[in-house]
């Protein structure tokens, strides 16, 4: 995409944009007249390849059925073709806690409560463009459901009632009908009238009986084998899902449960990908804008990798598709938020992603995959010595092409951390070498070479292991503190001479861990102080300003909560360097910390106190669940055959299972008990 097609734009950040901002849920239709026929099979279907964002050609999707619109979490959606679709919504706007959803929306199961009763409704997919769906209730009630006017923004349809349901038309842009249908057992109290571009259906709920309906394009199965269609579905997905079983809880379902119901369509850019979130500040313009903020997104990928590759690969190759010609990754893409623009091209974020796609890689074993995002980590990796380094010394600070230093402390990630306080801006370029960045662009080197090896390219593979260790020699040099014994960002003035170091505690000083720098004897001396309970080895770990900072009893943001992503990269560290006590202490504290929220509030949380462990901010926020990815990556690793590996650690007594857990392609089951771990294929 040429330059003059990329919009200019202030870097947007959750921080500053994600409050205040409402888009209008559904835009209003006029009313035209198209006849009416009775549902069959749609015409001039086109079934075509089409390229994917890298070229490749991938088999065209026909029928999407999933929870894809931002604004309903229990909504239905059916996409025909990537050029029409209907949404059925079945009232449960607030839906609480993410309910069961399997990769494949084979089953489904919400609940929600309207006008004091508890509603749980259940559907399964039934062949290639149908659902099945049964409600129950503990006490009398009326639902609404509710089937919006253009739910996307070239989605068009057309109602007309009978006795039964509804029949429609759904309206493709290129003057295509294609049939939809939907019927109810017992017949709704009152059926939309003729040719309305929205619709409601009113269905009576008792406890005695169920409501039974199916729906979707082309011919729909019986209503008679709704119960069978679902119990089915729940007795196989029960069985294949990925889960946990023991002393922590089922902490692998907490991350598919949430992974799965953020999986988001635009009909703009025909993707689902996994989104942070169905927070109302998301959809400031409309729900085919969905926010990519780069390092929360590839998150995202990691996460749903643990039961759905599709769209976890899919998800990763979101965030890499608006790469500028230069090489950077945007912070954001794929949003209009209130400051307008669609990409942020004056900054980037925290270079997680290698990371992120190689373990991808690892549990599923894609080499496809790798080739394609392989030459877009790369140029990203090689934009940031070349754009980064404003004092030319080796290292690496934080910057922003247009916004100054507070636009370069957002890219960073942690909006408003005290971190870097002291620090200028001369260019584009904060004049403070970042330890955090050296460290994970040190880490992209490392997981970059993994890919190179795989994909036998040698040459990448060699010079990447040598900037590896480069840029580790450099912080060596230039960053460790000998004083206070850790690694610190550090200044230097417009001239480019080296000055004081930064010496305000944040988890930021331990990321060196991440990428091997430290020789044994500094990285004993960081995690003694790491360890340190009046420092941050306190009642909740991990908290963004050490316990005796002076603004940690504030508790707001990156000053003192708990954070998932900063604990995830952490832990990167931890089982590089730390005892097995210590790791298996980090671990257990961190499933912990996620799971009582989860089990008391059925959230998963943007972060959490430090003073007491309560979940705060936005209480629905994908990359919480990185606590309890820590969980899993403490009981097995993937060697690089693609087979699990066991870590035994004598300090981790819990009894623990895992079920279904990927490696290499297949799945397995993985065993905790007294400290020793089995694994058997499933």
């Amino acid at each position: 995409m040429s330059d003059d097609k990329r919009p200019d734009e202030r870097c947007l950040t959750k921080a500053l944009s994600r409050r205040g901002f409402l888009g209008s849920t559904f835009a209003a239709l006029s009313l035209t007249t198209v006849p009416v026929i009775a549902p069959g099979r749609a015409v001039d279907r086109d079934d075509a390849a089409r390229p994917d964002a890298d070229g490749k050609l991938e088999a065209k999707p026909a029928t999407r059925i999933g929870n894809f619109h931002m604004l309903l979490p229990g909504g239905i959606a059916f996409i025909q073709d990537d050029a029409t679709g209907i949404v059925l919504d079945v009232g449960a706007e607030k839906t609480g806690k993410p309910g069961v959803a399997s990769p494949d929306f084979s089953y489904n199961l919400h609940s929600f409560e309207l006008d004091g009763a508890n509603v749980i409704f259940e559907w399964s997919r039934v062949g290639a463009e149908a659902i099945a769906l049964r409600l129950k209730t503990d006490r009398n009630v009326k639902l609404l459901m509710k089937l919006p006017a253009n739910p996307w923004r070239s989605f068009y349809h057309y109602f007309s009632g009978v006795p039964e349901g509804l029949d429609a038309y759904a309206v493709t842009m290129d003057g295509r009908y294609v049939p939809w249908s939907l019927r109810v057992d017992p017949a709704p109290n009152s059926p939309a009238g003729q040719l309305t571009t929205s619709a409601t259906v009113e269905v009576q709920l008792w406890p005695e009986r169920p409501v039974r309906l199916v729906a979707g394009f082309g011919e729909l199965p019986e209503l008679s084998t709704v119960d069978a269609a679902i119990d089915s579905a729940a007795a196989k997905y029960k069985k294949e899902r990925a889960q946990a079983h023991g002393d922590w809880g089922d902490f692998v379902a907490a991350i598919t449960d949430n992974l799965n119901n953020n999986r988001l369509y635009s009909s703009l850019t025909k993707r689902v990908v996994n989104v942070i979130g169905r927070s109302g500040w998301l959809v400031v313009s409309d729900p085919d804008y969905l926010p990519l903020f780069t390092w929360d997104t590839s998150f995202n990928g990691l996460l749903a990798s643990v039961e759905d590759p599709a769209t976890a690969k899919e998800t990763l190759r979101a965030v890499l598709a608006y790469q500028l010609p230069s090489g950077m990754v945007p912070q954001l893409s794929d949003w209009v938020g209130g400051q307008g623009g669609f990409i942020s091209m004056s900054c980037s974020n925290p270079p997680v992603t290698s990371m992120c796609a190689w373990k991808v890689y690892q549990r599923w074993g894609d080499v496809e995959f790798l080739k394609q995002v392989y030459p877009r980590l790369l140029g990203w990796h090689d934009w940031w010595p070349k754009h980064s380094d404003g004092n030319q010394n080796g290292l690496l600070e934080w910057g922003s092409l247009s916004g100054g230093w507070k636009q370069a402390l957002l890219a960073t990630g942690w909006d408003d951390t005290p971190h870097f306080n002291g620090s200028k801006f001369a260019g584009t370029q904060m004049t403070a070498d970042a330890v955090d960045l050296n460290s994970l662009w040190s880490m992209d080197a490392e997981y970059l070479a993994k890919m190179a090896n795989e994909l036998a390219y040698k040459d990448d593979a060699a010079r990447l292991l040598k900037e590896h260790h480069d840029v580790n020699q450099r912080m060596n040099e230039v960053l460790w503190n000998e004083e206070i014994g850790v690694y610190c960002s550090r200044l230097w003035d417009e001239g480019g001479k080296q000055g004081e170091f930064l010496t305000r505690l944040t988890p930021l000083n331990f990321y060196p861990l991440i990428c091997g720098a430290p020789d044994a004897q500094r990285a004993q001396r960081m995690l003694a102080l790491l360890t340190d309970p009046k420092k941050f080895w306190g009642s909740w770990l991990v908290p963004t300003l050490s316990y005796d900072d002076p603004e940690w009893p504030k508790q707001e943001y990156w000053k003192g909560h708990v954070w998932a992503p900063a604990n995830y990269i952490l832990w990167q560290g931890i089982r590089r360097y730390a005892t097995p006590r210590h790791q298996a202490e980090y671990a257990r504290r961190s499933v912990d910390l996620f799971m009582r929220n989860w089990i008391a509030r059925g959230t998963c949380n943007e972060n959490y106190r430090s003073s007491d462990g309560t979940g705060d901010d936005l209480p629905h926020y994908t990359w919480g669940a990185l606590l309890c990815q820590i969980g899993i990556e403490a009981l097995y690793d993937i060697d690089s055959e693609g087979r699990p590996i066991a870590i035994n650690n004598e300090d981790l007594k819990e009894s623990i299972e895992l079920r279904n857990m990927p490696a290499g392609g297949k799945r397995y089951c993985i065993t905790s008990s007294g400290g020793k771990v089995t694994i058997h294929p499933e």
